[in-house]
């Protein structure tokens, strides 16, 4: 696992503090290992061995490490000194490294190090970018990270927890020879994929020197063979912590709400107990749940690294080609996709170099397509632009997918076609005037989408429009024309919010597109009513596979399907480029004036978010006095619930918003319930 995030100004104190001064104190316990340099750009400085107080120091600030000389200007607001770089070892390891033998211990260690570097070489290669031009929206090639990597034993909680934190400074060399910040998005981009390429090397290095087997790979990471789950969860104090505020609080598991669980049950370490005199404790645990030398010695030697045959490594790219595999959650794939699909088959591990060349391989075989600027909005590697330097290589991303994808996409798009002449949907002329008439705050696109919608017969039939361009209040007259046509309408959208809300919003029964479909796949349903309308709310969200099915059921009930969203909101969270596809092939109805937002600059910053500009629009939303900073989430919080508590002259009262459940009852705890 590798977490990523911004280090603060002086946090480095808690890595300085933590080290022992001096090697006896180290193995005397009483203290973790000095830190030491790593990286192009550190060695490039001069910077090697141990991490010196004041070097540190001086990077972090922008500064040449000896003399302090400051090589980057001064930021506006409060500069970022550089990130913080996690990488754990599964609990198993490091277990075995605290309670195995000496010389097991000593290879942990070792096989430790070796996959950080690894993997940091990795994002080195790939996500040491450089800023430049306005704003810092152009990337240029750099002479790599100066990096400086911390070597913990212990979790806050006390428990054993091998981890590295490798801080990297906000302070690069670009290609031009200019110093500046490293330009973060690549960094956060790879940060995944340097995770399990970090899991994928400790297994092999582990392997390869004390002949350990792993359980199977889940999430990038496995775990020791022969040490019990009931072991790793007992030493999991921090997991348990987590898991015992989100049931407290009924929350999600979401990355976000785990998160935010972790940082409230969040101790401040304490220095003073050291692995050292933890370990009695922890030995005395083991032997109560049966983890004893003897159990630890039996995980050793077991196999050996044997390497993967040809035929085993055919095994997998088959694996990721199929449709559960690369593009079962999407419908195009990037290099560290299928590094890290790789490393999700690689149950023994692999060397970082072995699963780079074996992903270079999969992509170059006859199982992969790649994809230029293709229907859909996929973007075309600007290859003219990386050769003249103006952009790293690591900012253009080639994109692929595989032949049964794009078979399934055209399937569906073709589908929509040959549906063009059915028939269906048809309102009688009376409902429609009534529904209309029943209406009179339609306006003249709303209602040129309700005519069209009840009077073309497509099959499948497409509407786009913004947020807030009233696309669900000319469904709710669409319905009603139909309902006193005969016709009965269902709706359906991705997430249950959004069905709950198009439910409310047009009148018409809403459901999951997930429970739909597995009430219509079973055999006992009766599949859809003959002669309905099917509308799939925010359908760019929808997975291509999923539009099929959708599709499929309604050729059997000769249903129309109104397939409405905004092919520019937000990518798909399963795999599906069928939306952008249908849209552009069939004449969509499209909705482009948003009625939601009274003044013509929210309507114009919507459209910036819509673009994928937020910061111009955040901008505009701070010059005009919307946006308020604090200085801590609490902070926030509370300024959050006093001023929806303060009455305004409009006669309803203002909404609040929370991330997540966790976000809601944190306010609802302060009086905003």
């Amino acid at each position: 696992m590798l977490n990523i995030g911004k280090l603060r100004r002086g946090g480095e104190n808690y890595y300085l503090n933590s080290v022992a001064r001096g090697v006896e104190d180290y193995y005397l316990g009483s203290g973790e290992a000095p830190g030491y340099w790593l990286a192009s750009g550190a060695a490039a400085l001069g910077l090697q061995g141990e991490v010196g107080e004041n070097e540190l120091r001086n990077v972090l600030r922008g500064a040449m490490p000896a003399s302090g000389t400051q090589l980057v200007k001064a930021a506006r607001g409060e500069r970022v000194p550089g990130f913080d770089l996690t990488f754990l070892a599964p609990k198993s390891v490091a277990l075995l490294h605290e309670l195995g033998s000496k010389e097991a211990s000593n290879e942990v260690v070792n096989a430790h190090d070796a996959a950080v570097r690894t993997a940091l070489d990795y994002l080195e290669r790939h996500a040491s970018g450089a800023r430049r031009g306005k704003a810092g929206k152009t990337s240029i090639g750099s002479k790599g990270f100066i990096a400086a990597a911390f070597r913990h034993r212990t979790s806050r909680a006390g428990d054993p927890l091998l981890h590295t934190h490798v801080l990297v400074a906000n302070l690069i060399q670009g290609s031009d020879g200019k110093w500046g910040a490293l330009d973060a998005k690549h960094l956060y981009r790879h940060a995944k994929t340097a995770g399990f390429l970090y899991q994928a090397q400790l297994r092999k290095e582990l392997t390869r020197r004390l002949g350990v087997e792993w359980t199977p790979v889940r999430k990038g990471a496995a775990d020791i063979e022969g040490i019990e789950r009931e072991v790793i969860r007992a030493f999991s104090k921090r997991r348990v912590e987590v898991e015992a505020v989100l049931a407290e609080r009924a929350l999600g598991s979401t990355r976000r709400e785990r998160e935010v669980a972790a940082l409230t049950t969040r101790q401040a370490k304490d220095y003073s107990v050291s692995p050292q005199r933890l370990l009695p404790e922890w030995r005395e645990k083991a032997d109560q749940l049966g983890l004893t030398e003897d159990v630890l010695e039996r995980t050793l030697e077991r196999t050996r690294d044997a390497g993967l045959t040809r035929t085993e490594v055919a095994a997998i790219n088959d694996r990721l080609a199929a449709p559960e595999g690369l593009t079962e959650q999407q419908s195009a794939f990037t290099r560290r996709d299928a590094i890290q699909g790789l490393c999700g088959h690689l149950q023994q591990g692999a060397d970082v170099a072995e699963v780079e060349a074996m992903a270079d391989a999969f992509l170059a075989s006859d199982l992969v397509i790649p994809l230029a600027a293709r229907e859909g909005g996929v973007t075309q590697v600007d290859s003219q632009r990386v050769s003249e330097g103006r952009i790293s290589s690591s900012s253009a991303e080639p994109v692929y997918s595989t032949a049964e994808m794009l078979s399934v996409e055209h399937r569906v798009v073709e589908r929509a076609l040959e549906r063009r002449l059915d028939g269906v949907g048809l309102a009688e002329p009376f409902a429609l005037q009534t529904a209309i008439a029943r209406r009179p705050t339609l306006f003249d696109d709303q209602q040129a989408m309700v005519t069209r919608l009840t009077t073309s017969g497509l099959g499948v039939e497409v509407v786009v429009g913004k947020a807030g361009a009233g696309k669900t209040f000319a469904l709710d007259a669409a319905r009603e024309a139909w309902e006193m046509s005969g016709h009965p309408v269902i709706g359906c959208a991705l997430a249950a919010r959004a069905a709950q809300e198009l439910q409310s919003g047009s009148g018409i029964q809403s459901y999951t597109i997930d429970s739909l479909l597995m009430d219509l796949d079973d055999p006992r349903s009766g599949g859809l009513p003959n002669d309905s309308v099917l509308v799939v709310d925010e359908a760019g969200m929808v997975g291509t596979r999923k539009l099929a099915s959708v599709f499929h059921h309604a050729d059997r009930a000769n249903a129309k399907v109104v397939l409405v969203g905004d092919d520019r909101q937000l990518p798909e969270i399963q795999a599906g480029g069928a939306f952008r596809g249908i849209k552009n092939r069939l004449p969509a109805i499209e909705l482009s004036e948003v009625r939601r937002q009274p003044f013509g600059w929210e309507r114009e910053a919507l459209d910036l978010i819509r673009e994928g500009r937020s910061k111009e629009a955040v901008a505009e939303y701070s010059d005009r006095g919307r946006v308020h900073v604090a200085t801590s989430a609490e902070e926030t919080r509370r300024q959050l619930v006093a001023d929806w508590w303060t009455p305004h002259d409009e006669p309803e009262r203002g909404v609040m918003i929370a991330a997540g459940r966790w976000g809601v009852a944190a306010v609802d705890e302060r009086g905003g319930a």
